[in-house]
């Protein structure tokens, strides 16, 4: 930085403070402080941790008004200039300040004031490293040449490259994940791997199969589940240095990786890289940043690529690689039958065409999943005398009946109460369920197939730790005749026994009037297809629908992802929408709608004078409106959207208006959120 540490007399801190910029601090005498380093600093009248971001001899305050910081967490070596500089991005981007992205996204441990115990935690954490497995690696299969090829043209290639790793499902993307990793660590032992995954629970095979060829390799995960403890471990591990793969879910993005050499994102395409509350930011487009400033190859796979990125790869800015057949020889992919349930007679919601392919499936003593992405018993309860529905006190939808536990539960506030007896509006004490989730139809299932061993997975039978890994390790191990369940079954599971796999209530998705509906239902229905004929069995997949005539039906029987995405690419492009434009999205809550109207409609005010006062600004801010689930627990919900043909002027004016909308007093809350996935 060509500066004489001692005469370093004012760091500038950032603080994990909304709308705050970076503070300026006297460093004390003696202290050797550096960039990236953390430090405990006042901040009115709290105390605070906050990392330091410049060094100079100069402040542009009066320097008699200065204060020091209070104390240099020198224990722990500073974080790197391209961490800096990508959550210095993250914070442009998503608007918020440098020190909210900064510091909340260290783990607690590290952006708490230190204790009287503090060095002797932070010993033990040390203590514990980073395992290597006693085991012997696993021998890597003999690649075909689709795998072999993308394997080189990413080792190949030098710097930055993003490369879309797409294939259909059972084509072999992990092993092609597990051969580019193998060559990253023998050309570079300091190397160090982020390999990203949606939900950390879902994918058991893919870590145990990193664990065992990485035997020699120090290798860890960051996800929700691990303690607090566990997190700031594997943090430091990575940080230090002393774990070269990194495992995670969205929230490992953001450790700091000194010697980062790949980056991996498997099932790019998932919601769950998005944050969904806090910084709105998608884990993988910040993958690709981390990835441009590292100056490394990043690797993005997926069977039904995300259409952001399949845009990137039609306009030459991502390299596709492509692989086209099925890893195991014998594989074949399944074929696709479509019941049309207003045709075919119907038994406790199931088709006769499709209880048909269940029983053969069995006498053939081969496994069956039956894919309902919809939790619960029943998604109402209803008095079919007054007409009561159980709708949730708490917000505009309906509690959903959990039959396991005598419950009505809110899956979006989580409000529950036991079933009650009577109607409380007339006394009925015929309550109904109408509709059905998981637990009716695995009920459904073992009325219909008592001597079929029936498994359900989903949320509410996975609740307790390592409960998912232990249910998918019976279906594996044969102790499982029919699968029921959620998304949680349809990703990245490498069954060997299923060969057939029915999928009901997809017209809801179909029906949905989020304009992204169609292609979250295409690439579930890629994936849990997929789940079937990868060990050589011959396999099929039925749909119970009734919009056989969509087009996406075509594509899905040909398992051709390339024909579904270039039609909706087509068909966004003419209608002037995302990908093809940028957007964000101004959400209020309040105790009532008008108060979230109210500070909204002023926030359109605000943003179109400062769209007029831009030259050339190309935004356009579209009145606010409720949200379509306008109550959730006790508020009141409304939003805004603005649009711009670029992110680059979008950018420009959010900053403007984000600035404005802090000033602005009102009664509601509000968040921004930028690049929205539900518009």
């Amino acid at each position: 930085m060509g500066i004489c540490m001692d005469q370093v007399t004012f760091a500038k801190v950032v603080v994990d403070v909304p709308g705050l910029l970076a503070l300026s601090y006297k460093v004390p005498p003696g202290d050797k402080p550096e960039v990236g380093m953390r430090c405990v600093v006042p901040v009115g009248r709290r105390e605070m941790v906050g990392m330091i971001v410049e060094l100079s001899q100069q402040c542009e305050f009066d320097p008699a008004k200065v204060k020091p910081y209070r104390q240099l967490l020198g224990e722990v070596g500073p974080v790197n200039d391209e961490w800096l500089a990508m959550t210095r991005f993250a914070a442009d981007y998503y608007q918020h300040s440098w020190g909210e992205v900064a510091m909340a996204n260290l783990p607690s441990f590290f952006r708490a004031k230190p204790r009287p115990q503090y060095l002797k935690s932070l010993e033990r954490l040390r203590a514990t490293k980073a395992s290597k497995r006693l085991v012997k690696a696993d021998v890597p299969p003999v690649l075909n040449k689709e795998q072999q090829s993308a394997v080189e043209a990413v080792v190949e290639h030098c710097g930055f490259g993003p490369f879309v790793l797409h294939g259909v499902t059972g084509s072999g993307k992990t092993e092609v994940y597990l051969h580019i990793m193998a060559e990253v660590l023998q050309r570079n032992p300091l190397a160090q791997i982020l390999f990203l995954v949606p939900e950390i629970n879902l994918t058991p095979q893919l870590q145990s199969r990193i664990l065992q060829r990485f035997a020699d390799r120090a290798v860890v995960s960051l996800h929700s589940g691990l303690s607090a403890g566990e997190r700031a471990r594997s943090w430091l591990a990575v940080h230090e240095g002393r774990a070269q793969i990194l495992v995670g879910t969205r929230m490992a993005v953001f450790a700091n990786i000194p010697h980062l050499d790949l980056i991996i994102v498997d099932e790019e395409h998932d919601l769950s890289y998005k944050a969904g509350d806090g910084i709105r930011y998608s884990a993988r487009d910040l993958a690709v940043k981390r990835a441009h400033l590292a100056k490394i190859p990043i690797v993005l796979g997926s069977a039904t690529p995300s259409i952001e990125s399949w845009a990137k790869v039609k306009s030459g800015h991502y390299r596709v690689l492509t692989l086209r057949e099925r890893a195991v020889k014998s594989a074949v992919l399944p074929n696709l039958e479509l019941v049309d349930p207003r045709v075919d007679k119907v038994h406790k919601g199931l088709c006769s065409r499709v209880i048909r392919a269940v029983e053969q499936a069995l006498s053939r003593q081969e496994q069956v999943i039956v894919f309902l992405n919809r939790r619960g018993y029943a998604p109402v309860l209803t008095c079919p005398s007054c007409g009561w529905l159980s709708t949730c006190p708490h917000c505009s939808t309906y509690s959903v009946y959990h039959k396991s536990n005598g419950r009505l539960i809110c899956h979006h506030c989580g409000w529950s109460t036991p079933v009650m007896h009577h109607c409380p509006d007339c006394g009925n004490a015929d309550l109904t369920p109408v509709g059905a989730g998981t637990q009716r139809l695995e009920e459904t299932l073992a009325e219909l197939w008592p001597q079929a061993r029936i498994l359900r997975i989903d949320r509410d039978t996975t609740q307790r730790k390592d409960s998912a890994q232990k249910a998918f390790e019976a279906v594996h191990a044969g102790e499982v005749d029919i699968l029921v369940g959620t998304q949680m079954v349809a990703k990245g599971h490498d069954f060997q026994r299923v060969s057939t796999v029915i999928v009901l209530n997809v017209d809801s998705q179909l029906a949905s009037a989020n304009p992204r509906s169609q292609e979250r239902a295409f690439a579930n229905l890629m994936q849990v297809a997929g789940r079937a004929g990868r060990a050589g069995l011959s396999s099929k997949i039925l749909v119970q629908t009734r919009f056989g005539d969509r087009p996406m039906f075509e594509a899905l029987g040909r398992q051709s992802y390339e024909m579904f995405a270039d039609d909706l690419l087509k068909e966004r492009q003419s209608e002037g929408a995302v990908p093809f434009v940028s957007q964000a999205l101004l959400m209020a809550d309040a105790s009532h709608i008008n108060l979230a109207l109210e500070f909204l409609t002023q926030a359109a005010r605000l943003g179109e004078q400062i769209a007029e006062s831009m030259p050339g600004c190309d935004v356009m801010v579209f009145d606010p409106i409720p949200m379509a689930l306008m109550r959730v627990a006790d508020k009141e919900r409304a939003q805004l959207l603005v649009e711009a043909p670029s992110k680059g002027s979008l950018n420009v004016f959010l900053r403007q208006w984000y600035r404005a909308l802090l000033a602005v007093k009102t009664n509601a809350h509000w968040v921004m959120e930028v690049d929205p996935m539900d518009v």
